[in-house]
């Protein structure tokens, strides 16, 4: 018996800046790391804009204002302006503000970018439980620290609200993968017991906001992580495009779960302007068999094959057709995980596109 299911991958006929009115952009990982810009990225966001396309900025780093971002943008030769950028910090704000009223006290953890936030939707910010806030919101920076976060979890305790600007475990820099917001926020909950609502991606509310903020149209969500940015997109009904720049790699893209599959894939942001091959997929029995124009691969669950043979090392080289195949058919496949844990290394994309 044979079926065609559901792949997640899409095509594309046009360039995605073509087909798409709004970029949803992820900063870290995407467009600079620390403050080294990422190869390509200033080339790909200049040849979205030239082809109609409009630039937002999503940010789940919560540490700086929408100024200080859009400065390090135009320093990289990705000019920005603030109201082109939406921060975590920003997505909490808005959370604490639906359901609390102006002049509110809030316990603020965290940097400038969310003292700013905090103060425009009128809440007044202190940084002591002793003044017996309403909320408590944690958001990354680099001086957080155990007297910081004792202070929330004295207030937590005291029965105020927690939200926490994002969740990301790490963060990257430019010398790897540093504690993000969500490893701090981990110590402050099992301190408490209290789980924090979170307003940054993958909340599907942030994306909603971003493409309002744009002023609406069809949007297009460019992410380095799949648990965040394209999680996030899946949740918000966005396609989004996966970039090799940041914390993701190949491997963790066949492996993903449904939740956090993209619908395009790229090594960089060159990839907002091209078009994207369809991905064809037929299960038979057991085996799933995906193609990309020239690029075949198969995977019954425990193998996972590309032109009828093993990946073995040939998985440090591919081409981003290949890469597309061997997700999709991992994708249609029952259980790939282990014939992706039999791969000795994560496969290198090495196409451009």
């Amino acid at each position: 018996m044979t079926t065609a299911p559901t792949t997640w991958l899409e095509g594309s006929e046009q360039p995605l800046s073509a087909a798409y009115d709004i970029a949803l952009l992820d900063l870290d990982g995407v467009c600079y790391r620390g403050k080294a810009p990422v190869d390509f990225a200033a080339e790909g966001i200049a040849a979205a804009r030239a082809n109609g396309m409009r630039a937002m900025f999503v940010t789940n780093n919560a540490n700086r204002p929408p100024h200080t971002v859009a400065e390090q943008l135009t320093s990289l030769d990705i000019p920005a302006r603030d109201a082109e950028i939406l921060t975590a910090a920003q997505a909490g704000a808005a959370i604490l503000a639906d359901d609390l009223p102006s002049g509110s006290v809030v316990l603020a953890v965290g940097g400038p970018g969310l003292h700013e936030a905090l103060r425009e939707y009128g809440f007044v910010v202190t940084e002591t439980a002793d003044d017996a806030p309403a909320a408590v919101i944690q958001g990354f920076n680099p001086e957080v620290n155990w007297s910081k976060m004792s202070e929330a979890a004295l207030a937590i305790r005291a029965g105020a609200r927690f939200v926490a600007t994002n969740l990301d475990a790490t963060l990257p820099l430019e010398r790897g993968q540093h504690l993000g917001n969500g490893a701090l926020v981990a110590a402050v909950v099992h301190a408490t017991g209290v789980t924090p609502v979170s307003g940054g991606k993958p909340q599907a509310e942030i994306f909603h906001r971003a493409v309002e903020k744009a002023g609406g149209g069809t949007a297009l969500a460019v992410g380095d992580r799949l648990d965040t940015d394209l999680a996030g997109a899946r949740a918000a009904g966005v396609p989004g495009l996966y970039v090799l720049t940041g914390v993701s790699d190949a491997r963790d893209v066949v492996l993903a779960i449904p939740a956090e599959r993209p619908a395009f894939l790229a090594t960089d942001l060159r990839g907002m302007n091209v078009p994207h091959p369809p991905v064809t997929v037929e299960v038979t029995d057991d085996l799933a068999t995906a193609s990309c124009r020239g690029s075949v691969a198969t995977c019954d669950g425990e193998r996972l094959t590309l032109g009828g043979a093993e990946l073995g090392a040939n998985a440090a080289s591919l081409g981003l057709d290949d890469w597309r195949a061997l997700a999709a058919a991992a994708w249609a496949s029952d259980d790939a995980l282990p014939a992706l844990n039999s791969m000795p290394v994560s496969p290198c994309v090495t196409s451009s596109r």
